[in-house]
């Protein structure tokens, strides 16, 4: 397990789980995003297959055995599954992005064929050797999106990604001290949104989609939504994003896909 550093108890008690034997704990020294944690997880693995969950996310019994059984294929390199709420209700199912970096999710009657399918980052795993040789995690994305670029490198090294029903987590939003303030948390999530789109369809399919192109297809897609943000969980805990917060957010968003695409 990977500590960043933190101040409520956690690493001691990690600390003391360790020296019982029932967990492995990596120290982060310093917060640098979650991509540079999963890449330290990463490095410490010892096991063929590596899987990832969030430290708000609870595995549901026989998770790992399910996410196993799909490797019997050797082209499969990636496993994923469901992510529930905390009542058990399925929230996302199998997911897909398209070249212009959108997510498509099946449990929500939305089309996933012909398109590229990934995991949600906390409820993944990989062939470990596989995601080493696809560079593991780019820290340039710290939040948001890394785990779909690291889902497209192992497709583009010609391997599969699968999804397993029974591998499911219940997941709940969970309030840290850089979440505190919800409405500074929410500017810098459409910021980031904006940014990591941007990078990771620039780094992946940069070749075939132009900028121009890319920009004029998120603002039809903000204009079909009438610019009302995407469902998240600060929006859900917040209650509705009044209109003026919403377009100053597609600010945000659209300056940080000016810097991310050329990152």
């Amino acid at each position: 397990m990977v500590d960043g550093p933190s101040n409520d108890g956690t690493r001691e008690l990690l600390s003391h789980l360790s020296d019982q034997g029932q967990v492995r704990m990596v120290e982060q020294p310093r917060l640098e995003g979650i991509s540079a944690a999963r890449n330290l997880g990463l490095e410490a693995a010892k096991g063929k297959v590596v899987g990832f969950i969030d430290d708000d996310a609870t595995a549901e019994p026989g998770w790992i055995s399910a996410l196993l059984s799909e490797f019997s294929d050797e082209d499969v390199a990636g496993v994923g599954g469901p992510v529930l709420s905390i009542e058990g209700r399925l929230v996302m199912g199998r997911n897909a992005v398209s070249k212009m970096g959108d997510w498509f999710d099946e449990s929500r009657g939305e089309d996933v064929e012909g398109k590229f399918p990934v995991m949600v980052g906390c409820n993944m795993s990989f062939r470990t050797e596989v995601l080493r040789k696809a560079g593991g995690f780019d820290a340039k994305f710290r939040y948001h999106q890394d785990e779909t670029d690291a889902c497209l490198r192992v497709l583009s090294a010609g391997y599969r990604i699968a999804y397993a029903e029974k591998a499911a987590v219940r997941h709940e939003w969970c309030e840290g001290s850089y979440r505190r303030d919800r409405l500074l948390w929410y500017f810098k999530l459409r910021y980031l949104w904006g940014r990591n789109d941007a990078y990771l369809v620039s780094k992946n399919f940069g070749k075939s989609v132009a900028f121009s192109r890319y920009v004029g297809h998120k603002l039809m897609r903000a204009l079909d939504r009438r610019v009302s943000p995407k469902p998240t969980a600060v929006a859900s805990k917040a209650g509705a994003v009044p209109r003026s917060i919403s377009l100053l957010g597609a600010t945000f968003e659209l300056s940080g896909s000016l810097f991310g695409w050329n990152i």
